[in-house]
């Protein structure tokens, strides 16, 4: 879903895509952030829809997560100018979903976001792949993190999580949690969408 670039009015078409508590809650927020919530929100809509669900009050709960239909899960994410959106029936499984621009290379982050051993990696990589390697990795967490919340109900530092990506779209992912908590399944993806990079979870509770 296409945003637009800079804070602007909300025209009243796009006023009545939203379910009326959507509204009234977007009425509230200022500049980026309500083109943004509504961006999300309309991306979820279009993501039921494909399911056959229909629109409902999509709100963020108490951990700022939106709250979808009954008997489906689903996750949201955005950045300046696109707001994507995953929605899915649960089957035992939950989705997180990022998006994230690829520059400019802030290679600080790595020190905050990375284990050790990613960051070993990172660091046998030629120079001019060390950042997107790290961005890889970042994103990955972003998405697993929202996808682990259900599970798990609390927050998940970076250094629980390592992630070893592949160069078709997928990665290996080792669980450090601390407690361990239910035993997990987990699966990522990540592309490259114009100038983003898309970053998608399921977790599955094993048993």
């Amino acid at each position: 879903m296409n945003i637009p670039d800079q804070p602007a009015p909300i025209p009243e078409d796009v006023q009545l895509m939203l379910h009326p508590e959507e509204w009234e809650y977007a009425e509230k927020l200022r500049g980026y952030r309500q083109i943004q919530f509504i961006g999300g929100r309309l991306a979820l809509h279009d993501a039921g829809r494909l399911l056959g669900v229909s629109a409902a009050p999509s709100l963020p709960d108490h951990w700022g997560a939106p709250i979808v239909p009954q008997r489906m899960v689903g996750s949201i994410s955005h950045k300046r100018t696109l707001a994507v959106a995953m929605m899915a029936r649960p089957e035992g499984q939950s989705l997180g979903v990022d998006l994230e621009t690829y520059g400019p290379p802030r290679p600080r982050v790595a020190s905050k976001v990375l284990t050790p051993e990613e960051l070993r990696s990172v660091a046998e990589l030629p120079e001019s792949r060390q950042w997107i390697s790290t961005l890889v990795r970042f994103s990955i967490k972003e998405a697993l993190y929202k996808a682990l919340h259900p599970h798990l109900r609390r927050y998940v530092d970076f250094q629980e999580v390592s992630v070893f990506p592949d160069l078709q779209g997928g990665a290996s992912i080792d669980l450090h949690l601390t407690p361990p908590g239910p035993p997990l399944q987990v699966a990522v993806r990540y592309d490259w969408l114009h100038g983003y990079l898309l970053t998608s979870a399921r977790v599955r509770r094993v048993g």
